[in-house]
């Protein structure tokens, strides 16, 4: 049998009557693939020659033909990519050159997943009719979210947005479940999980409490951040110091025959040192920089080198983790000093966390560990402790039972937020006031320290001919509607009055408040309990509390609303 365990002590819990389930961790600098049959355990499918994953690298052969993990990473130089997910990161559309080819990214990253696909057939992974997951970096907004789900079903893997989940959230999910399935119950209190992957660093933090009727974890995600800065720029930091290395040695790269594939190897280069550096039983390492370079002198790199260049990320990475604590205290019913929680430093914080959870390769760097422990002095600091390596974490998450996915209570809507009218030209019109998956604050807003986080939207509404009756409505990414629940009462939307030239307001919060002042000047408050996880197949929708209602009031729903929405 050519699939493994994930977890060394076995993860028990039965899925039931099902079809399989496929998880794919389509990362940053490695893929892995995992999967639960009905009755069966959560497993690792090995993909990889040496190792159970592949390293996330498309390279092009002499003839364009594309090569994939370890063979490519073997080819290396200006013919290999590594990272091609980083490109819808970057929101990047524009032809790569690898060696003398052109490829545009959709197409490697599609090949990758189709690859990664008949690897996990290969090695008996029962994908046929298999319902699959993928995760994908908290930043990501719908518009991401939809590319990966497209280039995936274009690689033979059937996906929605609804499939893919935050990768913080998929480990702090396969953590709970083995701390359940390891201990009889769930690790109840306040877990911070940082995952330090290649091209992003990811932060959730969830509490976990056990369901009063079934016993089982539930889990709500009070926060979940990203930055596009974690073992990328790490390498590219060690790069540059190699590359002066060479420069004091009398080697200018510049002037070197083939700049660029010098370059692509001092990169590949920077990233084994950082893997061997990892390992505290070394202080110094050496390399050769391959390529067919024998001339050139090992690469050597120190630990202490090492720190002195991460040092300065890991510190900014920490001011990301003291902004997912205050906006976890923001979501709480009584409303902290704004101004105060903005100025508290991460050692006041820290009281609020009872785990800390590492996943991801970088999080192996010693100085890591050592910094959460120093941090957080009264927290359980740990890698997950019932699977091999933290690279599993995400992949082994993807594959948690369907029900235990569903318990799941999201910081912030995986849906649009929109406002629908019918013109004076009978046609409807639509303006977009949040966009799915947004973050409601920016980096720029952590680093000032700002206290009142929340996405706004306060303008004068475009297109309008006169005063007209506009649906305040929920959308998914894949253009489905969601119903309200207001008070207990479902409703396809909300009621607000649109007016050339005076400007329509919306503000949703990290508490879950959402503000609206329409047009006519009417106001009304909505808390939200939680934002639902949208299922594929299923019709969802969003319950609201009022707060200090002045807007129309909203009738209760027909069932002709329900099923004849105007822009399905």
């Amino acid at each position: 049998m050519a699939v493994s365990r994930a977890t060394s002590a076995g993860r028990g819990t039965f899925v039931g009557e099902g079809r399989p389930l496929v998880g794919i961790d389509f990362g940053t600098a490695t893929t892995l693939v995992t999967q639960r049959l009905a009755y069966g355990f959560a497993e690792t499918v090995p993909i990889g020659i040496s190792t159970s994953w592949i390293p996330s690298v498309v390279a092009a052969a002499a003839r364009g033909e594309l090569v994939f993990g370890e063979p490519a990473e073997a080819i290396g130089g200006a013919a290999a990519v590594r990272s091609v997910k980083q490109y819808i990161t970057d929101d990047m559309h524009g032809p790569l050159s690898l060696g003398t080819w052109e490829f545009t990214p959709d197409r490697l990253i599609a090949s990758l997943l189709r690859h990664v696909l008949l690897l996990a057939k290969a090695n008996e992974a029962d994908t046929d009719g298999a319902e699959f997951r993928l995760a994908c970096p908290a930043i990501w907004d719908g518009p991401r979210r939809r590319r990966l789900a497209r280039l995936a079903t274009e690689a033979g893997i059937p996906v929605t947005v609804a499939d893919i989940v935050d990768e913080p959230i998929a480990a702090g999910l396969a953590w709970s479940e083995g701390c359940y399935e390891r201990d009889g119950h769930p690790p109840e209190g306040t877990v911070l999980v940082f995952d330090y992957g290649g091209g992003t660093l990811d932060i959730a933090l969830m509490s976990v409490t056990e369901d009063l009727e079934d016993l089982e974890p539930e889990l709500t995600v009070l926060s979940a951040r990203g930055v596009p800065e974690a073992g990328d720029a790490l390498d590219r930091r060690i790069a540059a110091d190699l590359e002066r290395d060479l420069e004091a040695l009398g080697m200018r790269v510049d002037r070197l025959p083939d700049p660029r594939t010098v370059r692509a190897l001092l990169l590949l280069a920077a990233r084994r040192l950082k893997v061997l550096l990892s390992d505290t039983r070394f202080d110094r390492q050496g390399v050769p920089i391959g390529g067919g370079f024998t001339s050139f002198p090992m690469l050597e790199y120190t630990r202490q080198r090492l720190e002195n260049a991460f040092r300065p990320q890991l510190d900014r990475a920490l001011e990301f983790v003291r902004a997912a604590l205050c906006e976890a205290r923001l979501r709480r019913r009584k409303a902290p000093d704004l101004e105060a929680l903005a100025r508290m430093p991460l050692a006041e914080l820290a009281g609020d966390v009872d785990y800390v959870l590492l996943a991801g390769g970088m999080s192996q760097i010693p100085l890591v560990r050592a910094e959460f422990l120093r941090a957080f002095p009264q927290a359980r600091v740990e890698y997950d402790q019932s699977l091999e390596t933290p690279e599993e974490s995400v992949a082994t998450g993807l594959v948690v039972r369907a029900d235990r996915y569903h318990r799941l209570n999201l910081p912030r809507p995986g849906f649009d937020l929109v406002l629908e009218w019918q013109g004076g030209d009978n046609r409807m019109h639509r303006e977009l006031l949040y966009p799915a998956f947004k973050p409601l604050y920016s980096a720029a807003q952590v680093f000032r320290r700002e206290g009142n986080l929340a996405h706004r939207y306060d303008s004068q509404v475009p297109g309008l001919t006169g005063d007209t009756t506009a649906a305040l409505r929920a959308v998914s990414v894949d253009g489905k509607a969601l119903d309200f629940v207001v008070d207990g009462v479902p409703t396809p939307h909300l009621s607000v009055i649109l007016r050339r030239y005076v400007n329509f307001t919306f503000t949703l919060k990290v508490s879950g408040e959402i503000y609206v002042k329409d047009c006519a000047y009417q106001e009304s408050r909505f808390r939200v309990e939680r934002w639902p996880i949208l299922r594929s197949g299923q019709r969802d929708f969003v319950s609201l509390s009022t707060v200090n209602n002045s807007l129309p009031d909203q009738r209760a729903v027909k069932f002709t609303d329900l099923y004849s929405h105007p822009h399905q």
